[in-house]
């Protein structure tokens, strides 16, 4: 009996004791499930979010996709682009010849059509007055000055992201081929870009008679400002007809006289003309000299100078490059004397050069149209077509490397391959700003006063003052 009560006993605490660890919580199930939420549920959800996100929040492209479309995406094929150019005679053969070849071989059956437009100006002026109801080409020859009026009415597009475009533009390795002038001379500061590509160039040159020069005693051009009006003064006699310059009146001849005594046309950030400086009035001061002195004519009709240079009658004239052709004509047809070229006197240490030239700009159409422009300009710009363009035109090419293309054409030509050193000196630029024309009218009516013999500092404050108002007039609004 009290066996059976022990066990009895007995089984009642096994079975309180195994009831009471049943009941306890057990220790495993937190640890366990906090680590699996934590581990599989945050890293999982956060790069799954992130790598979703990133593709559908990707930087737009850096131009406006309205204006140029998806540009690395873009088709041209099959598009007409009109081209309207100043060439005329053998120009304008040479450049229907390259159009020809471009719309030949071009891998997208691209059509450019080249039309004869008139000079600069006439193309200048049907532009502006066809830009208002859209009567304009695809595409125009246009100097930085009159791409800045385009722009103001929102003409005209920036080119940038055709130059920058990984499908469409140029490599580092070709940007490094062009010349700086390329870089800097289609800027347009008010608008911050560029508007125009140059297909060439040209540049302001004295021209001399290198026989006459000998027989005066010299050995070389002026080098300065002084020894061109001692030359020029011992070169000079009235009354035989003879002098020793010959001045053309063009404001791109005062702006090269002005950079080559340290001045400047306009202010930095192009909101003032400030060619009224003590530069400005010693080069009006100096022709004014050269005149009352009997040391220099003023040209009386369109490319006199070059006649009379020719004829022996004048020992400078200061010109474009463009003109070398017709002055070589000259000479063999006239007096038959050696000659040459230089860059102008200079009261600097080193000589600036004028470098000039019209551009050729692209007008808002649709995106395609606007690529099918650009890929003709790019295709102009290739050395082999800047060389042959240069051999057709007596231009300067805008690539480096055209120069290994034409060391026959040097060897034919010293004065043009002597200019083209001159490509590698420091560079002046004329204003390319909106009014600009109005302003150089203005100037060259200053010039012929002061070569009349009216007051060079009245004329120059009355000038500046008159560009100034033209430069508000045009100037983009804000």
């Amino acid at each position: 009996m009290k066996t059976r009560n022990w066990l009895t006993l007995l089984a009642v605490v096994v079975v309180v004791g195994i009831l009471i660890v049943s009941c306890k919580p057990s220790p495993t199930p937190a640890p366990t499930e906090a680590p699996t939420e934590e581990a599989t549920e945050a890293p999982t959800e956060a790069p799954t979010e992130e790598a979703t996100e990133a593709p559908t929040e990707a930087p737009p492209p850096p131009y406006d996709v309205e204006i140029y479309g998806d540009l690395e995406n873009l088709d041209p094929s099959g598009q007409v682009v009109t081209y309207w150019y100043q060439h005329s005679r053998s120009r304008e053969e040479a450049i229907q010849a390259m159009i020809e070849e471009f719309n030949s071989t071009n891998e997208w059956g691209i059509t450019v059509q080249g039309e004869y437009a008139g000079h600069y100006g006439e193309i200048y002026n049907k532009i502006v007055a066809g830009i208002p109801s859209g009567e304009v080409p695809d595409m125009a020859v246009a100097y930085q000055n009159q791409a800045a009026t385009y722009a103001t009415q929102g003409a005209v597009v920036e080119l940038t992201p055709y130059i920058e475009s990984e499908k469409w533009g140029f490599t580092s390795e070709e940007m490094d081929d062009f010349f700086p002038f390329v870089h800097r001379g289609d800027y347009l500061p008010q608008f911050d870009g560029r508007y125009g590509f140059p297909p060439n160039r040209s540049m302001e040159v004295l021209y001399y008679n290198e026989d006459w020069l000998h027989e005066l005693g010299y050995d070389h051009p002026p080098r300065t400002w002084d020894e061109f009006k001692e030359m020029a003064c011992a070169a000079s006699d009235p009354e035989a007809g003879t002098y020793g310059y010959e001045f053309s009146i063009d404001t791109s001849t005062f702006a090269d006289m002005l950079f080559n005594r340290g001045g400047e046309m306009i202010n930095e950030d192009a909101t003032a003309y400030i060619f009224d400086s003590p530069e400005g009035l010693e080069v009006l001061t100096f022709l004014q000299e050269l005149f009352n002195e009997g040391c220099a004519i003023l040209e009386t009709e369109r490319y006199g100078d070059q006649a009379d240079f020719g004829a022996g009658k004048v020992l400078f004239t200061i010109s474009s490059t463009s003109g070398l052709p017709y002055y070589r004509s000259a000479v063999a047809e006239g007096a038959g004397f050696n000659w040459s070229i230089s860059t102008l006197p200079t009261s600097l240490d080193t000589p600036k050069v004028n470098i000039y030239g019209a551009s050729l700009s692209i007008f808002k159409t649709t995106p395609e149209k606007q690529l099918a422009a650009w890929l003709f300009i790019k295709w102009f710009a290739e050395p082999e077509q800047q060389a042959r363009w240069a051999r057709a035109s007596n231009y300067f090419p805008v690539r480096k490397s055209a120069a290994e293309l034409l060391q026959d054409y040097f060897n034919e030509n010293p004065q043009y391959a002597k200019a083209f050193e001159f490509l590698n000196y420091d560079i002046a630029i004329e204003p390319g700003v909106a009014g600009y024309d109005e302003c150089r009218d203005a100037i060259n009516e200053m010039l012929t006063a002061v070569a009349n013999g009216e007051d060079p500092q009245t004329w120059l404050t009355q000038t500046v003052e008159e560009c100034n108002a033209f430069l508000e007039e045009a100037a983009p609004s804000q």
